[in-house]
């Protein structure tokens, strides 16, 4: 059941046992004169407190899931949009005459001056830095300068990244520090290239791809996961 669902069902029970309650406190005082008494008012707010109580407890909880889930939607978004510019024929800037160019997201753990674990960044791949396949300038996005950076991206409501790793054919997932992917025409295949706490490349043969995990303040993980045939898929 989802928190949705929860919280509606939650609260379509609290509204009957509301109206159960007060049926019977109307009936009661429709046989008699006086009003409610001391005890009927306190088991009235008390009902409506704890009810209340739970109901905004689990809606920070609902508020926490949706965010988290907006959080790897807009990351396999952006991915999939380097994916889609990557294999088409477009201009890095008007006038530069660049189409030969991968794009990509590189995603860094590293301590990196400049980079953190809130945010990553969204790069083109050019051929005149080598078409490496990887961002050239760590900690450094300087947009319309020239340099490969397009957009540093922030990740909303206190989102983190909290592991990055090279998932191999057997299924292990190994740590890495920062991790690049990038896709250049006429492959829609990933290129995904890992570091570790050092910078240095890391080499896995049988990896299938990387995995990002996007952590919560509350300690809510989900997982973007991009396979190097191409496909992004999200785990919880």
């Amino acid at each position: 059941m989802t928190a949705h669902h929860f919280l509606f069902n939650l609260f379509k029970n609290y509204v009957g046992t509301l109206r159960e309650y007060f049926r019977c406190v109307f009936l009661r005082k429709s046989l008699r004169v006086n009003g409610f008494t001391l005890v009927e008012l306190l088991v009235s707010v008390s009902i409506i407190g704890i009810i209340t109580s739970v109901v905004v407890f689990n809606q920070q909880d609902f508020t926490d899931q949706v965010s988290l889930s907006n959080t790897t939607s807009e990351i396999s978004h952006q991915i999939r949009e380097a994916q889609t510019y990557g294999v088409s024929v477009r201009e890095f800037n008007t006038g530069t005459a660049e189409f030969n160019l991968g794009y990509g997201v590189s995603f860094n753990l590293n301590n990196t001056p400049g980079d953190s674990n809130s945010s990553y960044i969204y790069f083109a791949d050019r051929p005149d830095t080598n078409n490496n396949g990887r961002f050239d300038t760590p900690g450094i996005c300087l947009p319309g300068s020239g340099s490969e950076c397009l957009s540093r991206v922030y990740l909303s409501r206190g989102n983190t990244f909290t592991n990055l790793c090279a998932f191999l054919a057997d299924n292990s997932c190994l740590s890495v520090a920062r991790m690049d992917i990038t896709f250049i025409r006429p492959y829609p295949n990933a290129r995904v290239v890992f570091f570790n706490n050092a910078g240095a490349i890391m080499s896995f043969p049988t990896a299938q791809g990387g995995k990002v995990d996007i952590t919560t303040s509350a300690g809510k993980v989900q997982k973007v996961v991009i396979y190097t045939t191409g496909q992004i898929a999200v785990e919880q």
